[in-house]
């Protein structure tokens, strides 16, 4: 796997399956409480936890492993450091093969690399997520992780072992995305996204949520799975540590979220209509 593809998969790493009830000693011994009654119930539970985020700064560890065409398997590492202000700024910065920087805010989303790749991707967010087919990942799935799940009374109501079930479908009645929740606690376990035909692309899983402070409960252990065609591609842990509130002043968030320039990057590619990255002329 090339540089630039090993980069682009730790990018999918900071901000990126249906999903299995979470299995392991701590699973085994959580209670299987009975959940919510409604759907508007859940909804409405999960509504005021987005409510009560609050804007949270981390260091992150982060691991990517693949299997190569001939059947090898592959890691790689990159350190990093995180802050989120909710529900949509994200700035992540790291080091390897040279600075990597990834960003979302309401508008947009961008990911570079410095010095040895000398690139620059973006794309708007409305593109992003009208382009599931070909793009794959959302870059704002890891708000989700974070906190920013949305569900309404249109999603159905399930439960099993000890997780609500809340099911997105399509008018068709297509499955569009499924969400696990600790019925106990109501912290989300599991969010799977799917294809047009149902299958799944996107699972993420979230574990070891973290008590940092009162009222900041976040998950220190966020697991990505990329698939193809029903298979594993790839997967991708983050492991947050030292989570802890974050404050700056609106300099700081400014510089912080705001989308950097193209200027100083030898190549940049932007997200079109069509679902591709196309170079920008210079």
């Amino acid at each position: 796997m090339s540089r630039g593809l090993i980069l682009l998969c730790l990018s999918a790493a900071v901000f990126w399956a249906g999903c299995q009830s979470p299995v392991g000693p701590a699973a085994e011994a959580m209670p299987r409480c009975r959940g919510k009654e409604s759907i508007e119930a859940a909804a409405a539970a999960l509504a005021m936890q987005r409510a009560n985020l609050v804007p949270i700064r981390a260091s992150a560890r982060c691991v990517i492993e693949w299997t190569e065409p001939d059947g090898s398997r592959m890691e790689e590492k990159v350190d990093a450091q995180l802050r989120f202000v909710p529900p949509d700024r994200l700035f992540v910065r790291g080091d390897k093969f040279g600075e990597i920087r990834f960003g979302t805010n309401a508008e947009a989303f961008w990911f570079m690399v410095k010095p040895e790749i000398d690139t620059y991707w973006w794309g708007r967010r409305d593109l992003a997520e009208r382009c599931v087919e070909k793009l794959r990942f959302n870059p704002w799935h890891v708000t989700e992780a974070l906190g920013v799940v949305e569900v309404d009374e249109s999603w159905e109501l399930d439960w099993h072992d000890g997780y609500d079930i809340l099911t997105q479908r399509d008018a068709a009645g297509g499955l569009v995305r499924k969400i696990w929740v600790r019925a106990c606690d109501y912290q989300v376990a599991c969010i799977e996204t799917a294809d047009a035909a149902g299958g799944q692309v996107v699972r993420i899983e979230m574990d070891q949520y973290t008590a940092a402070e009162p009222g900041l409960s976040v998950p220190a252990v966020i697991e990505a799975r990329h698939l193809t065609d029903g298979r594993t591609d790839a997967v991708l842990r983050v492991e947050l540590r030292g989570i802890r509130r974050f404050e700056a002043d609106s300099k700081s968030l400014e510089r912080l979220f705001s989308r950097p320039s193209e200027d100083r990057y030898g190549t940049v590619y932007r997200l079109v209509s069509t679902c591709d990255f196309v170079e920008v002329g210079r």
